[in-house]
């Protein structure tokens, strides 16, 4: 019925539509030349690091009070600090450290398992799979799982001596250092 009523004409609407007059990207950047994207964040769950003094260095540039991200890159040589996916600030790490326990739980062998071990890992294996099969239940419904828990935390301080800003950040069993130098009026 509906079909009837409009013209072979207006069913292709491609050719009566005009370019438009300015660019369709503003700033001339699309999305994924962003620096969130070029600098490649792992992900968008990073500890928060609040600000409370304006940081100015000694060309005259600031970071403002506020909250921030604080993220590792991928190769653990460089803090991000980042506001409302902007990158402000590319802090370099000077010390970062690594749980030893913890690594090497991560990153266990399973040729020289003892019995009770193997049955421990068999049990953390079926309590995945259950877990598997839950997501796939609530990407069914649309419904975001539960995440676990993971330790994330973010500070920073001023040392007067040296006239610089340590920042330390720990998310996981990952901890690592980095200063920012400020010039204090």
């Amino acid at each position: 019925m509906i079909e009837g009523i409009i013209t072979p004409a207006l069913r292709d609407i491609d050719y009566l539509t005009p370019a438009a007059p300015y660019p369709v990207i503003p700033s001339g950047l699309t999305v994924h030349q962003q620096s969130i994207y070029r600098y490649s964040i792992p992900t968008d769950e990073q500890p928060i690091l609040s600000i409370v003094d304006n940081i100015t260095d000694y060309n005259g540039n600031f970071i403002k009070p506020g909250h921030y991200q604080l993220a590792l890159s991928n190769d653990k040589e460089f803090l991000y600090l980042i506001e409302s996916k902007e990158l402000i600030a590319i802090i370099p790490v000077f010390k970062i450290s690594e749980n030893k326990k913890e690594v090497k739980k991560y990153y266990k062998n399973n040729k020289n398992l003892t019995k009770e071990e193997k049955q421990k890992q068999k049990k953390q294996l079926k309590k995945e799979k259950i877990q598997a099969i839950i997501n796939t239940k609530y990407a069914k419904t649309g419904a975001t799982p539960p995440k676990n828990y993971e330790h994330m935390d973010a500070t920073i301080e001023y040392i007067k001596e040296g006239g610089y800003y340590l920042l330390m950040y720990e998310k996981g069993f990952i901890r690592a250092w980095g200063a920012i130098k400020a010039r204090i009026e």
